[in-house]
């Protein structure tokens, strides 16, 4: 439930002379945070009274919002007993990671097409070098593990930024909305003496190919290297999810408690 307790909540968010339309939006955006961070967990019931006590807001924003987020995929509505947090499947999960991974290859193919100005390839090398920094140090401390999702993020940005796409960039920001899909989703595997270093360092060898690639306008080249890369994140996913459904630690992930726990799919309860 959002509250002092959650990072995004702001008492009296509804200020003064603020439109109708100005406090759904804040709200839509208060409420999608609290969602992927992990605030509610899956088929979790979302009160109206009680969000608009917690944001100081009406029902009637805070249904607009609810609603705004129904279109999003993050909550479903029920005749007569209102508005809940989704329960996503690990397939689900897994596809929509392979979906992402399409589109960032056409986004590689665009970039090399248009050609990446010296600027842009820096900006690229400079990741990559942060990157290499935080492998040679390891994960044990959770200020690197933080930095490398910070940095993945940067990189598949960036991506998106040089394809020149705005139809693309749509397309990314509306998938990262379903947990473990953003490529800052990183886990890792906290009981593994690595904490997934050789995992992680295989992705990133990855990205040294991709950079490459757009360097040299491989366009074909840079695309099937962007579905593999899709490909490998999505086979990372699924074992860190069932590692952690066997026991094991994992770091703590946005939106990861919106994965349905069972293995066929459902909630073992």
């Amino acid at each position: 439930m959002i509250g002092a307790g959650w990072p995004g909540w702001q008492p009296g968010t509804a200020k003064e002379g603020q439109s109708m339309a100005t406090q759904v939006e804040r709200a839509t955006q208060l409420l999608r945070e609290a969602v992927q961070s992990g605030a509610y967990g899956a088929d979790e019931k979302l009160a109206e009274m009680h969000l608009a006590e917690d944001l100081g807001m009406s029902r009637t924003v805070i249904r607009a919002a609810l609603s705004a987020l129904e279109l999003e995929g993050l909550v479903t509505r029920t005749p007569n007993r209102g508005f809940r947090t989704r329960r996503f499947t690990l397939d689900e999960v897994a596809d929509s990671i392979i979906l992402r991974g399409e589109v960032e290859a056409i986004a590689a193919r665009y970039a090399c097409e248009r050609g990446l100005s010296e600027e842009d390839l820096q900006r690229f090398e400079t990741v990559l070098d942060e990157m290499a920094a935080i492998l040679d140090c390891g994960f044990f401390e959770v200020e690197h593990r933080l930095k490398w999702m910070e940095l993945v993020a940067k990189f598949h940005d960036l991506l998106v930024e040089c394809s020149g796409s705005s139809a693309i960039r749509y397309s990314i920001d509306h998938l990262k909305r379903i947990p473990l899909v953003a490529p800052y989703s990183v886990m890792f595997d906290l009981s593994s003496e690595d904490y997934s270093l050789g995992r992680i360092r295989t992705t990133f060898e990855m990205r040294q190919q991709i950079v490459e690639a757009l360097r040299l306008r491989q366009a074909g080249r840079a695309s099937a290297l962007m579905i593999a890369y899709a490909y490998q994140a999505c086979n990372n996913k699924r074992e860190s999810v069932e590692a952690m459904r066997s026991g094991r630690e994992m770091s703590p992930t946005p939106g990861l408690g919106l994965i349905a726990q069972g293995k066929d799919g459902q909630d073992p309860r």
